[in-house]
């Protein structure tokens, strides 16, 4: 019995000391094939170092993932086809010590200025001129989001869906202009049956302790753009206030319609390119 029983600890010793100097054998040819060889010489120069985000009391701007190129799923991918080829690199994504990341109690005042792009967000108090708006955006190929009162969801639904059509995004502005909790939830799933995207934004214009607490125990961002344009000229107010990161939020009226085209040209001339909200605010880094 004892004799049968040694011989099955050594029968396991042997298999484990067999798998695992296999597994070296495996690893130390692998290291010397000069298509790891060339990974490891190269990996260093493809890493990206993650962006914290910046919070400033209840202010927050979101941060940016490093890059870190994933060793051997690069390399399953170059032995396929049998040589090295930087195309075929596969990353992973490592996320900063500070982070947007369900941090829901912070106002959201801008992008990370590392992309260099703005986003145009139109609070929408009426539905009236909402066509011209979007004419123009179509015309100048962007992408933009629409903060639109949950009434006005309800009784013209018809004209958003040529917004949701043309690509552009629907957030949630409340129910009768107001944010309280049971509204806020009914809006979100008007929005969320509609849109192509999810209704995880609100929009303050200032600091606003009840919809911030509101918003965030729906596990929604709260939005404090850092360019406000509801009076005067957009034109002198963006020329003076624009930055890289800038959300810039119009109201849509009248004068958003006669000044948006020259607002936007002036940003393009500036070489700032434009980013949809969702994307602006994202903190991927391996796109």
């Amino acid at each position: 019995m004892l004799k049968k029983v040694l011989q099955t600890i050594g029968l396991l010793l042997l298999c484990s000391f067999s798998f695992f100097y296999t597994d070296r054998v495996v690893t130390v040819v692998k290291n010397q094939d000069p298509i790891m060889i060339k990974i490891n010489e190269y990996k260093d120069f493809y890493n990206i170092e993650s962006v914290d985000a910046i919070i400033n009391d209840k202010d927050i701007i979101p941060g940016i993932n490093g890059c870190k190129v994933n060793i051997d799923k690069s390399y399953s991918n170059m032995k396929r086809i049998g040589s090295y080829n930087p195309n075929m690199i596969e990353y992973q994504e490592i996320k900063p010590e500070l982070s947007l990341s369900k941090t829901y109690d912070k106002y959201i005042v801008k992008g990370n200025s590392n992309k260099n792009t703005v986003t145009l967000v139109f609070k929408v108090n009426n539905i009236n001129n909402i066509n011209e708006i979007k004419s123009i955006l179509k015309e100048k190929k962007i992408k933009a989001a629409f903060f639109i009162d949950g009434k006005d969801i309800e009784t013209n639904v018809n004209s958003i869906y040529p917004l949701i059509n043309e690509g552009h995004e629907i957030y949630n502005l409340g129910y009768d202009h107001r944010y309280e909790k049971e509204m806020l939830r009914w809006t979100n799933n008007m929005i969320d049956s509609i849109a192509n995207n999810k209704s995880n934004y609100c929009l303050v214009l200032t600091e606003n302790q009840n919809t911030l607490d509101i918003c965030s125990k729906e596990k929604m961002y709260t939005i404090k753009p850092d360019i406000i344009i509801n009076y005067g000229n957009p034109f002198s107010i963006v020329r003076k206030t624009i930055e890289k990161g800038s959300i810039i939020v119009f109201d849509v009226n009248s004068i958003t319609k006669n000044e948006l085209i020259g607002v936007i040209t002036f940003l393009n001339k500036k070489g700032y390119t434009f980013n949809i909200l969702s994307n602006h605010l994202s903190e991927k880094g391996c796109q």
